[in-house]
């Protein structure tokens, strides 16, 4: 991630390491997918699923990671891009070409792929595989990128691009924001209260809009403070502040509003600010963050085909219960999204960014 302040280094490894482990933490959550029954959820014994004693945190919570998400997009957008669309650096055509290429290529393909697998899957089994709404209404919905906008009926095709289709209407307000608005950190602060005071209610894009505009927020907040305080303090700071919320914060009794509003956007600036400390370790997994949205997008239909196998060769999902089973699946699915950031996302990127005429100096926001 390429910077336009000093408070940070040229790239932030940190950042990207933790977009690649909200990606594999969603993936976690999602196992249980496997043990459905159509688009119902099935008998699952949570604690027997692999390696639970190591990645309980993950297979409890990892479906969170969506909304840690939208705090590291917000976090880096507003790093990034809020003072070149303020001073007009950056066009709006730079922009959204910079976003279309990144985001729709692999998600037009992994709908396709998804919609071939969902009718193999109904052929043999008489249902959906987890996401029933398949239709040419929800097709058109995907084709737009437009699935978590509030004009669907449920679930639909590759189910975890809701996300994806939530911060496409995040990117357009962040433009306007940055681009017309007189005071766009007030509007910030109005916006995540808004949305709070709505939750649950609209709740994808209630949810997006509280995480991408706290994320923002904290950026500014932890960008003012290494301005003035030397990083190591800020750091620490940050640290304790951040394990304190944590520590206090009741999963079962206290609003999730704190979580996704306070925490999470806290979160993402303490990791950011301890990026010094950190650099030896998210250097070396950094490649996680890169392989990020493959490892996103792909893994829902390489679920289907799992899941279609394992009923052909093992006369059930069990086998989904079993250490191999979950050793090869993260292998293949990891595989998978190496070859496709080197070899379609990144390709295809340059090629449509050179067609437009696009930004000389390209950057990778938080997804």
């Amino acid at each position: 991630m390429q910077q336009n302040s000093s408070v940070f280094p040229q790239r932030l490894h940190a950042l990207d390491a933790l977009r690649g482990l909200a990606a594999l933490a969603v993936v976690f959550w999602h196992w249980q997918h496997f043990f459905f029954l159509g688009a119902v959820p099935g008998p699952l014994l949570r604690e027997e699923q692999p390696f639970f004693s190591v990645f309980s945190l993950f297979y409890r919570h990892g479906g969170d990671a969506v909304s840690l998400f939208f705090s590291l997009s917000g976090f880096v957008f507003f790093w990034l891009f809020a003072r070149a669309l303020a001073q007009r650096e950056l066009s709006a055509k730079q922009f959204f070409i910079d976003r279309f290429s990144r985001i729709y290529p692999l998600h037009l393909v992994t709908f396709v792929v998804v919609a071939v697998l969902q009718k193999i899957y109904g052929a043999y089994t008489g249902n959906a595989f987890v996401y029933p709404f398949n239709d040419a209404y929800h097709a058109l919905l995907n084709v737009l990128l437009a699935p978590a906008w509030g004009f669907e009926d449920g679930w639909s095709f590759n189910g975890p691009v809701w996300s994806v289709s939530v911060e496409v209407l995040l990117y357009g307000a962040f433009f306007l924001l940055w681009r017309y608005a007189p005071a766009p950190l007030v509007i910030s602060v109005g916006l995540v209260v808004s949305a709070a005071w709505i939750f649950p209610a609209h709740y994808k894009i209630a949810l997006g809009v509280i995480g991408f505009f706290g994320g923002g927020l904290a950026y500014f907040g932890v960008a003012a403070l290494l301005r003035r305080f030397a990083e190591r303090w800020v750091g620490v700071s940050l640290a304790l502040v951040c394990a304190a919320g944590w520590w206090l914060f009741d999963d079962a009794n206290q609003s999730a509003l704190i979580k996704f509003a306070v925490l999470f956007p806290l979160s993402v600036a303490c990791v950011a600010a301890c990026h010094s400390w950190l650099e030896p370790l998210a250097r070396r997994l950094s490649w996680l963050g890169d392989i990020s949205y493959a490892t996103y997008l792909l893994h829902f239909p390489l679920q289907i085909s799992a899941a279609l196998l394992a009923d052909k060769f093992f006369h059930g999902r069990e086998v989904f219960y079993q250490p191999w089973s979950f050793l090869l699946f993260f292998t293949v699915l990891i595989g998978a999204s190496l070859l496709c950031n080197r070899l379609f996302e990144r390709p295809l990127q340059r090629w449509l960014r050179q067609r437009a005429g696009g930004y000389a100096k390209q950057l990778e926001p938080a997804r």
